[in-house]
Formats: structure tokens, sequence, C-alpha cells
């Protein structure tokens, strides 16, 4: 048995991206074993596995490396070609934990091939808008990338693009382990140095951010009240650094990741939606963008009204806050995440009133389909969800603070979104879709203070702008 085998072709990568077939390759590690075996081990019928065992072995993860004839039967015994793969984490003796982030990294490189060959989606083109369009890097700039390993191909395609203009790429990488060992092993001074760190806000141009949850695990002993002290330390130190670059000229471009906690729809509708939205022009989104901001810039009064007759009112003040999501970061400290939002803070003189059907609402990272509102003077005074009201009602109960008050709304303007995608902060960018921010204000532009993170949203509504209609059913109307 060798020691390594390096994955280098498509077929190995979709061959592995079944989790029965990565058991059956990290138990044929650790030993031999005929498919009649394996069978019985994984409580399946032989033909079933069978055909599994043929995949492996077609793809060179496994051979056969005996034969025994019993009772004029032949049995097969089989066992893995090596003890490690090219992820870089053992099959041998792997723990669970362990083999779900194979199949998690193999299937990340599914769904790169996936996006470019079939989405018709390619990182070269997304990394060209980024640094021509986005940033409008110029020669000699230099650009910080941060990024996780899962980002790496975008990476390495922003990296020529920024180079072709005659740029730096400056690429730090972190990991959920690398920081597990800046907690336990690296003393607190010199941990609290985060990869923003003084030096780099001092010294660059612009900034890219991958944010997102890390993909890695750790299998650890849990921190200790020493450590857990020693981790908030750091972090405090890592928003201090965030809060220190909007003093700078450096330009921000946070491009949001869909690696985290809201993976119960479709993973393959959520995917191709996600990149569809992040491929789409910056100039194009500017110019619809800047379209509905002067409308808005001016307007007195929105309403949105569902088929039912059923409608909100906003009465805008005369003062007001309107930020766009366009994907340009070309102004200084510009954080401007998935492209295609128009945000709009109410204040504290601006009211909504009405009675509207909202297609779902998340309650911190909790969704709700088909959630009736009733809003007074910006304060949510009743509502009910179709399912799970008890669990609904009693997520804001436990809340406090200014937990039914609404602080700001989005209108989303990507037209490549045109449904839920089951990741928050993204569906506040479906084109034509209304979002209430319950419970917090994204523009900080009210005293709101709360603990409840809501997001209330409505598709596919009419929504009228000083009783002329601006949207309708998706479809934005430029009259």
């Amino acid at each position: 048995m060798q020691e390594i085998f390096y994955i280098s072709q498509l077929q190995g990568i979709k061959t592995l991206s079944s989790e029965r077939r990565l058991e059956i390759l990290r138990d044929l590690v650790d030993q031999e074993y005929t498919a009649q075996e394996l069978a019985m081990k994984f409580k399946i019928k032989p033909n079933a596995l069978w055909y599994d065992m043929q995949q492996l072995e077609k793809a060179g993860f496994i051979k056969m490396i005996r034969n025994e004839h019993v009772r004029g039967t032949i049995k097969k015994y089989y066992r893995a070609v090596a003890k490690n793969y090219f992820v870089d984490v053992s099959l041998g003796q792997a723990e669970l934990n362990k083999s779900n982030t194979i199949h998690s990294l193999l299937n990340q490189e599914i769904e790169d091939w996936r996006r470019e060959r079939i989405i018709k989606i390619s990182f070269s083109n997304i990394a060209n808008n980024i640094i021509t369009q986005n940033l409008d890097i110029k020669e000699n700039e230099k650009v910080v990338i941060s990024y996780q390993p899962m980002h790496r191909k975008l990476v390495e395609d922003l990296i020529v693009e920024i180079s072709r203009k005659g740029a730096y790429a400056i690429p730090i990488f972190w990991t959920k382990r690398m920081e597990n060992n800046f907690i336990r092993n690296v003393p607190l001074p010199y941990a609290t140095k985060d990869v923003i760190s003084d030096f780099l806000i001092n010294n660059i141009d612009a900034h890219i951010i991958f944010s997102g949850e890390f993909l890695d695990e750790i299998d650890q002993e849990p921190l200790s009240k020493e450590l857990t002290k020693k981790s908030e330390r750091i972090e405090e130190a890592k928003r201090e650094n965030v809060r220190k670059t909007y003093e700078t000229t450096v330009r921000f471009l946070t491009i949001d990741t869909i690696y985290n906690n809201f993976q119960k729809a479709d993973a393959e509708i959520r995917s191709e939606m996600y990149w569809k939205a992040l491929n789409e022009k910056p100039k194009n989104l500017l110019k619809s963008c800047a379209f509905v901001k002067d409308i808005l810039s001016t307007s007195k009064e929105i309403t949105i009204e569902d088929k039912k007759g059923s409608k909100i009112i906003i009465s805008l003040p005369k003062e007001r806050v309107l930020q766009v999501k366009d994907g340009i970061a070309n102004i200084p400290s510009s954080d401007s995440e998935l492209p295609g939002g128009l945000v709009v803070a109410l204040l504290d003189k601006g009211k909504i009133n009405g009675t509207i059907h909202t297609d779902f609402a998340y309650l911190y990272n909790m969704i709700f389909v088909d959630v009736d509102i009733i809003i007074k003077n910006n304060q949510i005074v009743e509502m009910n969800a179709k399912t799970d009201n008890d669990k609904f009602q009693k997520l804001f109960d436990n809340a406090h603070g200014d937990k039914n008050t609404i602080g700001s709304f989005t209108i989303g303007m990507n037209p490549a979104l045109h449904t839920n995608i089951h990741h928050p902060y993204i569906n506040t960018k479906i084109f034509g879709a209304v979002t209430l921010q319950v419970g917090w204000d994204e523009l900080e532009a009210t005293s709101i203070d709360s603990n409840m993170i809501a997001q209330f949203y409505m598709i596919n509504k009419i929504i009228k702008i000083d009783n002329t209609i601006l949207f309708k059913n998706g479809k934005l109307i430029t009259k």
C-alpha cells in the first residue's frame, strides 16, 4: 500500500462525492474486505454496495488484492491503494467529523466544476469584474485578499487580475485550525495583531474580504476559561481593527459566502443563484440602483401592496439615509457585500403603518414561512406565522430591547435573484423584493438597540412611490 494517492482527475472527485463511498474507502484503508462483508457491515443490499465498489475501483482508489475459493465460489478481497489521500487528511482510523470535512472539500471541487461547466460562470470573469469595475485597481496599488482555502480558485484569478493591472496582491488566508492554535500557542500581544493590522491599514489601498464561516473542523479539547477570555480579547482586537479601517482611505469589498448554517434548501439552486448574482456586472447594477435611489431621495411615501389588497405605507422623513449596495467599492471604506441592494434607514421621524403578508421571515438563523404582520408607527404589534407559530412567538418573547421596532428596509436590485435561496442576507438582494429589518438598523441611522435580529421578506409585491408604480411582480417599471 502506497503512502499517498493524489486525486487529480475530475472523475475521482465525483466518485467520492458520496458519503457512503468515503466510509467504504476509510474501512478499506484499515483492512481488507469482500463486497459481501461490507454490505453486511453497512446493512444494505450487496448489489447496491457493489456498484459503489466498482466506482471506487474504476477511479483507482481500491483494488482486488486476492481471491479465495470457498465451496465452489470465489471470494474477492479488496483494499485501498493508499493510506493517505490528496485532501491532507488521513482516511486511516479517521473519525466521522474528519470524513465529513473531506466530503465538504470534495463537494467544493465538484461545485467549482459544475459552476464553470453547467452554470457557465467563470471565476476569471468574476475576478476581472471585481478588479476592473468593483474596485477600479490602479498600477502600483497594494491589494490585500483575506480568504479561507475554500476560496482559493477565485483568489488565484484575483491575483492574476491584480498583477495584470501592475498592482500588488497580498493574499492572507485564515482557517479554524489556525485560529485555534493562535488562541492556544501565541502570546496575547502577538495574537491580537490581526490580519488587518495597523501596518496593513496604513499601507494598503484596497481590501477584498471573503466572509462566511470556516469549512474546516477542529478535533481538540474545549478551551479553558482562561483561553476563552483570551479568545474574546483576540476577537475584540479584530473588531477594533475593522473599526479603524473605516477611518482610512482603504477601499473595501466584502464577498459574502454561503457556506454557513443556512443550508436547508436545495444546495444546487442556492449555489447557482448565488454565483449568478455575484456575476452581475457592477456598472449595470449601478445604473438601475441609481435610478431607484434618485426617486427615493425626493419621494414622500412608499406603498407595498399584495394581491389580496393588504398594504403597508412608509412615510419617509425629510432627512433620510440611503445606501446603494451596487458592488462598487471605489470610495473609502465601502463594504458592499454581494451586489444588488438598496438600503433605506427609516430614521426616528419616518413611519410605517399597515397590514401585510410576508413570504418568509428570519429570526436569528431560523426561517418561518407565510407570516402576517400588523405595523403601527414602526412597531409590529401583531404577527402570526403559518407554521411553528409557538416557536416564532417565543423567540420574540425572549428577546429584549427594541425587538419589535423596524429600523430600516431594503429593496433588492439584483436581477439574477428572484426566489428565496435560504440565505438571509443574500435574500435582501432579490430583485423587486422588500425586506424589513426588525430589532436593528442596517445603516445605524436610528437609536434602535435590541438583541433581536429579524428580517421580514416580501417578494413579487407592488411597490408604489408617491402613488406611481415602481415595481410590479418583480419587474422594475422605468417609465
